[in-house]
């Protein structure tokens, strides 16, 4: 379900690019690309990395589900009004620069939004913790359909400008179904599990998480902004059209560090008085290994898809295939480094996240400003390879350095982890087989 949940994400998400991308070209397709790294980033500056201590917390019984979606809402607006109005702040100082295909309104209409969007990010982490995977599922696609329905509607009604206005009220709608979702779950008796803590209380694991926030948030590009000041929203849409399609590595085995970390976190639960860890505590290679097999596979996948972008985006964007060349080595590494990233930050090392995301983000950014002015996209790409292998290497570094993981355990594959595909697949024909025979009666 955490996989059909971020493939169903990311599937509409990819249509309205693609939408976006034949109905106003290019251009379009560039200025969707930042008003998503607009909100991206707004979402994450004021997140303060509260989703993942709402993971950690209630997937420990740390934290009882009714306080958490309490809490969760509260910092969704209270922390999304503070982020729109420095959004609106950033929107000032850029607006002749990386901003400037922005009018006020389209700023102040992705700024609205952000109170909404913080909900959408925010709460689902209450269900995953639970592992209730079914509504983490729907409540994560909630905000990417909402855009894809009411995105190309904009652009068709009132050009660029109905684009960005409907991409954020896309984000406002979803934010709503997720609100209305975590209020009605919040009365349930089974929302009462667990102390009561209040944000600040729980803000401790997540401030030092933050940061391990920025790494679960890859696709949070400076190097959109930095290209767009320097070639254009046009060079910027092909760009980001290749990151989308490369990200599909990543996003495929995201689904293992979704689960991760909850699980983790109920483990470490055991060396708390009062409370009993609910799974037995096992290593966490298993998830790297798969991981290695995922993005080895899907590295694959993703590079016809990369070969037939043109004829599914249009002409313009004929330099995809090259620029997703450049960058999908880093890619199918970064997915098996978010797991290791996820499995420390489960067991409460959100030091270690801390660490990773203070050593590679500066160093992205700087070599973003330095390289993207000569070569545009093509710095892009390289500088954004490097520095995705840059972040696994170092999570490699803090996973493999814990007792009980050794390269040979955590990144070898073994015929056992073929063995449980073998056996997912029969158990999916099983249930197909089952649905097919019962529709038949």
């Amino acid at each position: 379900m955490a996989s059909l949940a971020l493939a169903g994400s990311f599937a509409a998400l990819g249509l309205n690019s693609i939408s976006i991308s034949r109905i106003e070209g290019a251009d379009g397709a560039g200025l969707i690309a930042l008003s998503t790294q607009f909100v991206s980033i707004a979402t994450f500056v004021a997140g303060g990395g509260l989703r993942t201590s709402v993971t950690y917390r209630v997937g420990g019984g740390r934290w009882s589900p009714r306080s958490a979606i309490k809490g969760g809402l509260l910092a969704a607006l209270c922390l999304g009004v503070i982020g729109a109005g420095l959004g609106m702040g950033l929107y000032a100082l850029l607006q002749d620069g990386a901003l400037k295909d922005f009018d006020v309104g389209m700023a102040a209409a992705l700024m609205v939004a952000l109170p909404f969007s913080l909900a959408w990010w925010i709460l689902p982490a209450v269900p995953l913790a639970k592992e209730r995977y079914e509504t983490y599922a729907l409540l994560t696609v909630s905000g990417p359909v909402c855009v894809l329905l009411l995105c190309p509607a904009g652009a068709l009604v009132a050009g660029q400008t109905g684009a960005v206005l409907g991409f954020a009220a896309g984000w406002v709608l979803g934010g709503a179904i997720v609100t209305a979702w975590a209020i009605a779950f919040a009365r349930r008796p089974e929302a009462r599990s667990g102390p009561d803590q209040s944000v600040r209380e729980a803000g401790g694991f997540g401030a030092r998480a933050w940061v391990n926030d920025l790494f679960q948030l890859v696709n949070v590009r400076p190097d959109l902004f930095i290209l767009t000041a320097y070639y254009g929203a046009s060079d910027t849409g092909v760009y980001s059209v290749t990151v989308s399609i490369t990200s599909l590595v990543w996003i495929l085995s995201q689904p293992l560090a979704s689960v991760v970390l909850p699980r983790n976190a109920m483990v470490s639960a055991g060396s708390d008085p009062g409370l009993a860890p609910v799974i037995p505590p096992e290593g966490q290679g298993t998830a790297v290994r798969h991981s290695v097999l995922v993005s080895a596979a899907a590295a694959i996948a993703v590079i016809p898809i990369l070969a037939i972008a043109p004829l599914v985006w249009g002409p313009d964007f004929h330099r995809v295939f090259t620029l997703g060349l450049i960058m999908l080595p880093g890619v199918a590494l970064l997915g098996v480094g978010r797991v290791m990233v996820a499995a420390f930050t489960g067991e409460g090392g959100a030091n270690e996240a801390l660490l990773v995301g203070l050593v590679s983000f500066p160093l992205t950014f700087i070599a973003f400003l330095l390289v993207i002015p000569d070569h545009g996209s093509t710095g892009a790409a390289i500088v954004s390879c490097c520095s995705y292998i840059v972040t696994s290497v170092i999570a490699a570094y803090l996973f493999l350095r814990a007792p009980g993981h050794s390269l040979r355990s955590s990144l070898i594959p073994r015929t056992a982890d073929l063995r449980d595909y073998v056996r997912l697949a029969k158990r999916g024909v099983s249930a197909l087989r089952s649905r097919d025979f019962r529709l038949s009666q």
